[in-house]
């Protein structure tokens, strides 16, 4: 394949793997649901990968001299559609992981305050109230 034909495969290749990017933030959002972290962790490390990819596509995309500057234009309109679809997508993950973040957050101030308390309590029970008591014994 000479390279303006791997350049107008780019194209359909940078489809490809913006299809792959979406499918992989619907998967996001359900292992943030489900705090699946570790398979969060997993699909974002995908997602590196698919990032260096993208860019070396749209590299040869925007080399391309086997597209008209029309078409060229038509694909950049599609391609800016399908980017804004994904940044709501990532924008509505980030949201939902916010909040998740706070809750934990909220949990681990709450077991603290728990701790603390329970600390207080052990306390009252040390050594000095065993005395109190050994007095009586």
């Amino acid at each position: 394949m000479d390279s303006d034909q791997e350049r107008h495969q780019a194209l359909q290749d940078l489809d490809k793997v913006l299809t792959e990017w979406k499918d992989l933030t619907l998967a996001e959002n359900e292992k943030i649901v489900a705090g699946d972290w570790q398979g969060l962790e997993d699909l974002q490390l995908r997602k590196a990968d698919l990032q260096r990819l993208i860019e070396k596509l749209e590299v040869a995309f925007s080399q391309s001299q086997s597209l008209s500057d029309e078409k060229k234009a038509s694909a950049r309109r599609r391609l800016k559609q399908i980017a804004s679809e994904l940044l709501a997508l990532e924008r509505k993950n980030e949201a939902i992981l916010s909040e998740r973040l706070a809750e934990a957050d909220r949990q681990l101030k709450n077991s603290s305050k728990t701790i603390q308390s329970l600390r207080h309590v052990q306390k009252a029970y040390g050594n000095g109230r065993l005395s109190f008591w050994q007095a009586y014994s």
